[in-house]
């Protein structure tokens, strides 16, 4: 009997803990105030609580992020047959441990670094911790840099994927600025003035006439990305625009709503590339877009606020485009499937995450702007070395034609 009212006690108490932890997230996570005006000074040991299993779950999980490669237990394979002299180095960003990012400029022939900046990673994390950031992940957690960018002075912006932060490095890995007014998130490029393109994250969004009245209880939620323009040398905000905005001004509102649905993530931009001379098809300055969620890429000029041109496919998941040459842009397309169904799609969660049987790899998509016509150069390539990058993944498409 003992044993049953022990059973008994800590199901109960299983219970109203689990609502505890229901009302605190509604209560706290989601008012635009954190809960401080309804709860007052119960708002930090009901956050210790809600966050108890998540903290469990890290301490028993392995490290996120960590390459997985067939051949390498590094992650990182080297051939010594077909030296490249076109493209002899390349700037690494990868991890190997907790708080264990690390930038390299490698050699691509022989896979030795040629330098190396060494970042005080937990000092990062806890800088870019912003307690108005609705989306920010628990104290204590792990972090990982995104596409770092090398100026020619050897210096080096990055952003912090999952927190609330930009910054630059000096060549001796010396702070220089940083910014966490907002979420930094993905790519980094270089326009024809020097300035840098960055995805950022409002930590509130827009208000908008398709969505519900209740404005208040998803402006903290909906993740409404900016095309954003600052100043290597500053960190200073040149321009910023919502990508929501500019489909909906140029009439694609239809591609944000296009199941009759909508989801905390609508477009989940993830590269901004910046046309750095004219073409019969852009004009220097336009910007190749791409937006995941929605598997469109677009051409945006900024002067106008107006898409010149826009695809819906036949890439799917997409994360990279570029342009080649004066009439075609690449595109690298993930070709994974998301299971939204069982997962919260402003999360990436890789076991829900997969390849088709028709679609077993990613795929490298080259678009013909003068044919109209898209085609796979890579396909036979890319399915006998089984690349899968399940989430992120670029391509460059060199001016030797090497991939």
């Amino acid at each position: 009997m003992k044993i049953l009212r022990y059973l008994f006690i800590a199901i109960v108490g299983l219970f109203f803990y689990s609502m505890v932890l229901a009302a605190s997230y509604h209560n706290i996570y989601n008012s635009p105030d954190g809960g401080e005006k309804r709860l007052g000074f119960l708002v930090q040991p009901l956050k210790f609580m809600a966050e108890v299993p998540t903290m469990i779950n890290r301490y028993f999980s392995k490290d996120d992020f960590l390459v997985v490669n067939s051949d390498s237990k590094d992650g990182i394979a080297f051939t010594n047959t077909n030296k490249s002299k076109d493209y002899p180095s390349l700037l690494v960003s990868y991890k190997d441990k907790k708080f264990g990012h690390k930038f390299d400029l490698v050699d691509i022939n022989s896979g030795k670094s040629l330098k190396h900046w060494l970042t005080d990673n937990e000092a990062i994390f806890d800088f870019a911790y912003n307690e108005e950031n609705p989306r920010k992940p628990p104290k204590g957690s792990d972090l990982y840099f995104m596409h770092p960018l090398m100026l020619k002075d050897s210096s080096l912006l990055f952003t912090c994927q999952l927190t609330s932060l930009i910054a630059k490095i000096d060549k001796n890995s010396e702070l220089v600025w940083s910014k966490r007014d907002k979420a930094y998130h993905h790519t980094l490029e270089l326009d024809a003035d020097g300035n840098v393109y960055t995805c950022t994250l409002p930590f509130k969004s827009a208000r908008y006439d398709f969505l519900p009245d209740n404005y208040e209880e998803y402006s903290n939620t909906l993740r409404d990305d900016h095309i954003t323009l600052i100043d290597p040398e500053t960190g200073n905000e040149i321009f910023t625009k919502s990508v929501m905005e500019i489909l909906i001004e140029n009439g694609y509102e239809d591609l944000i709503l296009y199941k009759g649905q909508i989801s905390s993530d609508p477009v989940h931009l993830n590269d901004i590339q910046p046309a750095l001379s004219d073409s019969e098809y852009w004009k220097k300055g336009d910007l190749l877009v791409s937006c995941r969620n929605i598997s469109t890429v677009f051409l945006y000029r900024p002067e106008t606020g107006k898409i010149i041109w826009l695809k819906h496919g036949p890439w799917y998941n997409q994360h990279d485009a570029d342009f080649l040459g004066n009439n075609e842009i690449v595109v690298f397309g993930n070709n994974v499937v998301r299971d939204e169904s069982v997962m919260d799609p402003a999360i990436t969660v890789t076991d829900k995450l997969f390849f088709s049987n028709k679609s077993s790899h990613n795929e490298i998509y080259v678009h013909n702007m003068e044919k109209d016509s898209t085609y796979a150069p890579f396909h036979e390539l890319l399915k006998s070395e089984k690349v899968r990058t399940v989430t992120s993944g670029r391509s460059e498409i060199l001016p030797n034609g090497e991939l």
